[in-house]
């Protein structure tokens, strides 16, 4: 569906749904947004299993696409039979994950049977243990064997690595110490990051209609991060791994350069098509534009379909397509369903 069919909707019904099922987290990635933003001071109870399927009801009919998250998921123990319950559905669920809880919930949830499990792993064994804290490692690699020995046919599982300053100059080794893992695929994520002016312009918008987003400045990240290094290092991967290996966004070297150059003005093409066909929901099941962004949308109204539809994002739509399609603070999100070329079918 291309964004003029949105547009010309009279009343827009999202197929993608993400689920922060908590904020909370054993590990301590500096790179991790839900904690530099303070995403859990934003918000208070987390639902159980009877109030996301309410929410879920709410949705609408139809078939949809869910992603489970977090901080992390497996501390919630309804996740296998909330996973069971959208597969029953006809719904297909992805499910991330750093396996940092017991070997009884990575179980469970594997035996469940949700179309993909992305495990969180950022690099070898010193360098993961370097980002996550000391013993991450152990407890990552352990829960993803028995992940792989529970899980029915059909469900794939994937190694998530977020490019950041420990692992940045040595991207084959990481893609080879990844590769032997087992798993089905590896995929690499651009360093996320907001710079200062960036930030600054992104508020004074959502202030111009009335909204806030708890959005911190983060460029601080890039700090020791060899741009040049990491672009041959990219390419290396891609030339060894092939189509084995994929990277979030898919950027060129030219294009490594600038994403990681805060003063460099980034332009991703397109329009962020996550405001018209995705849902995101806060582990309070408050309706959000995405979580990094994390603008509350229609807390006053009385179901998320209202809110979806809800002058706030109606608000928060006619801005962003005001700005080009993307927010400043949006320059460098790397989150592949939430960005498209604004013919693109989705």
């Amino acid at each position: 569906m291309s964004l003029k069919t949105f547009l010309k909707a009279e009343r827009l019904s999202p197929s993608y749904i993400a689920v922060d099922l908590t904020y909370r987290c054993a590990l301590n990635c500096s790179f991790c947004f839900v904690k530099r933003n303070g995403l859990s001071d934003e918000c208070g109870r987390e639902l159980g299993l009877a109030g996301w399927l309410k929410i879920i009801g709410a949705l609408g009919p139809g078939s949809k696409k869910f992603y489970l998250t977090g901080g992390e998921p497996l501390l919630r123990p309804f996740l296998p039979a909330l996973v069971r319950e959208l597969k029953t559905a006809g719904h297909s669920v992805l499910v991330t994950t750093a396996a940092s809880a017991s070997s009884e919930a990575a179980a469970k949830l594997a035996a469940a049977g949700p179309d993909e499990i992305v495990l969180s792993v950022h690099g070898s064994r010193a360098a993961h243990d370097r980002i996550a804290g000391a013993g991450a490692w152990s407890k990552t690699i352990a829960n993803l064997e028995i992940m792989k020995a529970r899980r029915p046919a059909g469900t794939r599982i994937t190694l998530w690595c977020t490019v950041n300053r420990a692992n940045h100059a040595c991207l084959p080794g990481t893609w080879r110490a990844l590769a032997s893992l087992g798993a089905d695929s590896v995929a690499f994520n651009h360093l996320e990051f907001v710079s200062a002016s960036d930030t600054r312009a992104t508020l004074a918008l959502l202030s111009g209609i009335g909204l806030r987003t708890p959005i911190k400045t983060s460029e601080g990240l890039l700090r020791g991060i060899d741009a040049d290094r990491l672009a041959a290092g990219a390419t290396a991967v891609r030339l060894k791994a092939g189509p084995a290996a994929k990277f979030y966004p898919p950027l060129t070297g030219r294009e490594i350069k600038a994403w990681y150059s805060p003063g460099a003005t980034f332009k991703k093409t397109g329009f962020c098509l996550g405001q018209f066909n995705a849902a995101w929901f806060a582990p309070d099941g408050r309706l959000l534009t995405c979580q990094p962004l994390a603008v509350t949308m229609g807390a006053d109204l009385p179901s998320p379909l209202a809110a979806y539809n809800g002058p706030a994002y109606a608000a928060f739509r006619r801005l962003l397509l005001k700005r080009g399609g993307f927010l400043p603070a949006c320059r460098r999100c790397g989150r592949a369903p939430y960005h498209t070329s604004e013919n693109k079918r989705v």
